[in-house]
């Protein structure tokens, strides 16, 4: 269900209405899972966040995050109580995380978009080209280049036992298919790997400056909520680029990997490991 446009109500009515239908299924798909102490805290956050006790609901979620790893759905929630307290960059940063997961949520995506907009953000500006690769994340862009190379390969190799198989119409296209389906998964690989080392500001007000010492000059200010890219750490600092051509040294504790480097949280639907560590959510 997505955040209502018109009013704070209105947004407060849907939301309730969204975890409502999640407290129903969350505990039946976890029990499925057999992890039910994950599932009661996932479902105890929702009940919390209905009752609007976003702090209780918060801290619900991050204990199902412990029990069952990152999961869509908890990131979701874990977004939606933050937007509700006005925490808007550890509410982005948590969309950011549960789109990484499922790509194609389109409750995910109108939540963010529209979170970003109330909190005058700007929706990051991206070639159309570009982003048909963020369909998939980097591991679904993998497997299917590795499907498409073992199907080429399986083709290649009958065609050596029966000489002339691969001059059939049918096998010939398809021969064509798995290849330019390899070669555009392995574009979405290239696409993706480019979007490891993204970052969300969670510090208000964070400072932005031209060296990685408290004594140097500020050159701006970051608004919380902005995505920027890691590129490099040095001491309590962190080197970050923006999407206008803006450029300098941040706190660690001001910015957070949106892939985080964090080993406790390896399940079936993981996110994978980031190159880059940012400082550990609150």
């Amino acid at each position: 269900m997505r955040i209502c446009k018109k009013n704070t109500m209105g947004r407060i009515l849907i939301f309730s209405l969204a975890l409502g239908m999640m407290v129903l299924s969350g505990p039946t798909q976890y029990c499925a899972a057999g992890d039910s102490v994950g599932g009661n805290s996932f479902a105890l956050g929702n009940e919390a966040y209905v009752k609007g006790a976003y702090d209780q609901a918060i801290s619900h979620y991050h204990a199902a995050l412990d029990q069952e790893g990152y999961t869509s759905s908890i990131l979701y929630n874990l977004g939606n109580a933050y937007y509700m307290k006005k925490e808007i960059g550890k509410s982005i940063l948590n969309y950011e995380r549960a789109l990484y997961l499922d790509p194609e949520n389109a409750d995910i995506k109108a939540n963010l978009a529209l979170a970003r907009k109330n909190f005058g953000l700007a929706n990051p500006d991206q070639p159309y080209w570009k982003a048909l690769f963020t369909r998939l994340s980097i591991n679904g862009w993998t497997w299917m280049a590795v499907i498409a190379f073992c199907a080429l390969s399986l083709m290649m190799l009958l065609n050596g036992i029966r000489p002339r198989l691969l001059k059939r119409p049918l096998l010939k296209m398809a021969v064509y298919i798995c290849f330019l389906v390899f070669m555009g998964a392995g574009a979405g690989v290239a696409v993706q790997y480019g979007n490891l080392d993204r970052g969300v500001v969670t510090a208000k007000n964070a400072q932005l400056r031209v060296s990685p010492f408290d004594s140097a000059e500020p050159s701006g200010v970051v608004k919380d909520g902005k995505v920027v890219n890691l590129a490099d750490t040095y001491q309590g600092y962190i080197f970050v680029k923006m999407t206008n051509g803006t450029s300098g040294w941040l706190r660690k504790d001001a910015v957070t990997a949106v892939l985080p480097k964090n080993g406790k949280h390896t399940t079936r639907k993981s996110l994978s490991l980031s190159g880059i560590s940012g400082s550990k959510e609150a």
